[in-house]
Formats: C-alpha cells, sequence, structure tokens
C-alpha cells in the first residue's frame, strides 16, 4: 500500500492491497519493525515474510483477486514498512492494559502525544470480553476454506532445540545438488516444506511477547523497591549464550591476528574484495583464513539488514567481513568489544548485588526469580534474530539460483532481479499450466519496480504518519533528546557516531 499522492510507477504493480479505513487515533510509525527493514522493502521480501510466517501457506488465486479479503501484508508508506501504532495503543487502552507496558516492552514513544499509563484497568478488559470473542468467531467464519494438504509433522520446539531443528534443515538443504533439478521441481521441492517450517518459527514471536512481559515486571518492581528508574535494563545486559553478541569479539580477534602477522595494510590500504583476494594468496595469512573461514561458518548466514533478502550474506560475500575486520584494525584497545562486554558483565553482576542487598528476604526472593525470568526470555528473545536469519538463508540461495538461470534465458537482466517479483509471481511462473514462457514482461516489470526501489531510497521518509497518511513533524530536539528510530528500549553508555544510512556501518569502529 502506498499513499496516493506517493506512488511512483513500479509500485502500482505489486502492491495493490486496499487501504485500510482511516482511524482518529491512527499513527503509522516504524516503531519495533524499523531495526528489521529500516530501507524500502523489496516485493519478494515484502509477500514472503507474512506468507511463511502468518498465512502459513501459498494463497490461492482466488485468494490475490482484487475483491477477496486482504492477505497479510506489510503496510508500506514511501517504501518502506510502518505498523499502526496507533491502534496498537487505543487497543491496550480499551483492553485496560497499561500504555507503559506497550511502551517499555515494544519501544513505543508516544511521540508526546499521550501520557504512559501505569495502571492495569481489569473491569475495562471484562468489559471488552464479549466482544473481542465476537470479532475472534467472525474473524474465524471468514478465513477461506483451502483443501486439506498432506503435511509432514513439525516439531513444536523453542529455544536451543528449535535452533538444533534449523540447523538440520539447513545442512540438509545444502548437501543437494540444485543443478539436479529443474526449476519446479526446485521449487515445489522446498518451498511447501519451507512454509510449513515457517509455523515451527512462530514461536520466536512468543518468546519475544514472553521476554518483554518477563522484562516489564522486572522494571515495575525492581524501580519500585529502589526508588530509581532505568536500573533494570543492566541487570539483562550482556547475557551469555546470545550468538549475536558472539560477532563483534571474533572479528576484533582478527584483525588482531591480522595486525600480529603484519598484514593489516593490505586490508586497509585496498578495497575489501582486493584484499581478500591477496590474502589468500599468502602463506602468511593462513591462520588468519582459518579462523575467516570458522567465523563464515558459524556466522555466514547473516548480514547487515539480514531481514531483506535481496541483501546478499557474509558466505556469498566474505568481502563484506574484511570491511567489518578493517573497522576494527582502526580502533584502539580502548574500544575493544572482549573488554566493552567484560565490564558490561561486571555492571550487571555489581548492580544484581546492589539491588539484591538493599531488599528484605521476601522481596529478595521475588526478585532473584523475576530476574531469572527475564535474562532466560531475553537471551532466547535475542536470539530468536539469528533461528530466523539461517532459517531464511536456504530460501535466498535458492532464489538465487533460480534468478541465475533465468538471466541466462534473457527473463531477467541480473540474478538479483528476482527480488523484485513477488512471492506469488514466481508461484504462478512455476504452476504445472504456466506454459509461456514469461520473456521480455517480466524483465519490463522488473525494471519498473526497480526504480521505484531506487527512487524511495532518495526520500527521507517521515519517522511518523498521521490519520489520513499525514506526515507527522517530529518532536522538537531538546538538549537530552535525539530524534532516531526506535528499536529497542534501554540505556547505553558509549562514543555516539552517526551515519546516514545502514551500507555505511562498516566505517564504524
Amino acid at each position: 500500500m502506498q499513499h496516493e499522492e506517493l506512488s511512483v510507477p513500479g509500485d502500482d504493480t505489486w502492491d495493490q492491497q486496499p487501504e485500510p479505513p482511516t482511524q482518529p487515533y491512527d499513527l503509522w510509525t516504524r516503531t519495533n519493525l524499523g531495526e528489521n527493514f529500516p530501507d524500502p522493502i523489496t516485493p519478494l521480501s515484502a509477500t514472503l515474510w507474512p506468507t511463511f510466517f502468518l498465512l502459513g501457506r501459498m494463497p490461492t488465486k482466488a485468494e490475490r483477486s482484487a475483491d477477496a479479503p486482504p492477505l497479510p501484508k506489510f503496510q508500506r508508506f514511501y517504501g518502506r514498512v510502518y505498523v499502526n501504532e496507533g491502534v496498537v495503543i487505543h487497543s491496550a487502552v480499551e483492553a485496560g492494559i497499561p500504555t507503559s507496558f506497550i511502551d517499555t516492552t515494544w519501544g513505543s514513544s508516544g511521540r508526546g502525544l499521550r501520557k504512559s499509563d501505569e495502571s492495569f484497568h481489569f473491569f475495562r478488559l471484562l468489559r471488552r470480553l464479549p466482544s473481542m470473542a465476537r470479532i475472534g468467531m467472525s474473524q474465524a467464519r471468514q478465513q477461506p476454506k483451502t483443501p486439506k494438504q498432506k503435511e509432514q509433522k513439525v516439531p513444536n520446539v523453542s529455544g536451543e532445540k528449535l535452533f538444533m531443528e534449523v540447523n538440520q534443515w539447513v545442512d540438509q538443504f545444502q548437501q543437494q545438488d540444485m543443478q539436479r533439478l529443474d526449476d519446479r521441481a526446485l521449487w515445489r521441492r522446498w518451498i511447501p516444506l519451507w512454509i510449513m517450517r515457517g509455523k515451527a518459527m512462530r514461536s520466536v514471536f512468543v518468546t519475544a511477547v514472553l521476554a518483554a512481559v518477563a522484562f516489564y515486571f522486572l522494571d515495575r518492581r525492581v524501580s519500585k523497591w529502589t526508588g530509581k528508574q532505568g536500573q533494570a535494563t543492566m541487570l539483562v545486559q550482556a547475557l551469555s549464550g546470545v550468538y549475536t553478541a558472539e560477532v563483534g569479539p571474533g572479528l576484533w580477534n582478527m584483525a588482531q591476528t591480522l595486525r600480529a602477522s603484519h598484514l593489516d595494510d593490505i586490508v586497509q590500504s585496498h578495497p575489501a574484495v582486493e584484499a581478500l583476494a591477496l590474502l589468500q594468496e599468502r602463506q602468511e595469512a593462513q591462520p588468519f583464513m582459518a579462523e575467516l573461514q570458522a567465523f563464515i561458518q558459524r556466522h555466514g548466514y547473516r548480514c547487515p539488514n539480514d531481514a531483506e533478502l535481496h541483501n546478499p550474506r557474509w558466505a556469498e560475500a566474505p568481502a563484506q567481513v574484511i570491511e567489518l575486520i578493517a573497522s576494527y584494525l582502526r580502533a584502539d584497545e580502548s574500544l575493544s568489544p572482549i573488554k566493552a562486554e567484560h565490564h558490561r558483565q561486571q555492571e550487571r553482576e555489581e548492580m544484581t548485588a546492589q539491588i539484591a542487598a538493599q531488599l528484605n528476604p521476601i522481596r529478595r526472593r521475588i526478585f532473584r526469580w523475576l530476574l531469572s525470568q527475564a535474562q532466560k526470555r531475553i537471551r532466547m528473545r535475542d536470539n530468536n534474530r539469528s533461528y530466523v536469519a539461517k532459517y531464511l538463508y536456504p530460501m535466498r540461495l535458492l532464489l538465487v539460483e533460480l534468478g541465475r538461470r533465468w538471466t541466462e534465458r534473457g527473463w531477467l537482466t541480473s540474478p538479483d532481479d528476482i527480488f523484485f517479483l513477488t512471492l506469488y509471481e514466481i508461484d504462478d511462473i512455476m504452476s504445472e499450466n504456466n506454459e509461456p514462457e514469461p520473456g521480455e514482461d517480466l524483465a519490463r516489470v522488473v525494471l519498473a519496480r526497480r526504480a521505484a526501489f531506487d527512487y524511495w531510497h532518495t526520500i527521507t521518509a517521515p519517522s511518523a504518519l498521521g490519520p489520513g497518511d499525514i506526515p507527522l513533524p517530529d518532536p522538537e530536539p531538546t538538549g537530552t533528546f535525539l530524534q532516531g528510530l526506535p528499536a529497542s528500549t534501554g540505556r547505553v553508555r558509549g562514543v555516539a557516531r552517526l551515519i546516514w544510512n545502514l551500507s555505511e556501518a562498516s566505517r564504524l569502529s
């Protein structure tokens, strides 16, 4: 969906979702989702994510018709993903949920348009239960009936067990030779299976909610019992066993290996692709190359903004890792992520002991229990992104392979053009009833969509839109206020460096 005054040629060929009715409490922001989709989103990502994680099956052509109920789809403005924060807050208020819960757990700010309510309103919730039940039953009746399909049982697991399952799925995919299957066989072999497995991945969203609830109650108790705000954030920082937290120390160690081998100048004085080629030729670079290979083996399914399938992963483009290592070579010892993590762990332990010492025995037991629940849930939540990124990695590899084949046939201009088709369009091409080849029409459609995608990258999107999709002015900055994109609540201390977009992240040290 695009605001009609801001629609551009190319968008109208795929995103024709009816615009939802305007409500006086509408507040479209990039809260919570903005961290995962900071830039304009491609047609493929915009249709794959809702299909895999919400719908759980490929919709029929009838369901995609203009007069059918709308399918789950990201709401887009200015080519970017927005969420109606106003509806979330309105629903919370009507259900008696304190808005402070949404503010704390979801990263909402209210943009100065409302005050944060701290109280649960149980009678309000009781009054709403009958209407909520009616709405749920009505929505269930409106669900289109689809023929039952034989499905392989998906294990109902979460946490570390889920990641072990994902590892097995990815290993199974990578052991196959995609060249042995034609397009349709490849598509039919993996896409329905991966959509089905996406149902198991839904547990990561439940985990995120549980983590938010656990942190909310920990924060409330700690703030009330100590009389100080913001201490709960420090109690859950620098937790062990978080996969993403391994990346910084891994990059730092590789930078130190290069420096010890007197090879750091190669990385700092050559473009990343050229530097990698030079290192591969040097005998003395073998220890570094072994570390790099191990890093790619463990984290190669990641990349900056890996929710967008269009972006190459580190395993496909290891020069990205070289760029990150170069940034660490420009940093001195005081910026070591290993030392920083150790310092934050010490802060957490000291704060835990300090708060526990202030409490009586009963409150201390409650505090310890709330803390253990919050730390456990937040650790699982923080690992969710790794689980999802690895789960999606085979789908990117499959799509890149199809893009390569279709480019060789002349259907596309370059392999990554395939990310400017929707998941449904690719599925239609794979249909056994689709005899004619797409030919030049496909290339023309992609060209228009690429132009729209590139155009939206030149536009500075507003951080919020109100009723009628009208952009809202940003709150006036103060001496202690920095306007940005909310993603996670909390406080951090360190050197602040500003970049204009995610592509400049490799310059940070």
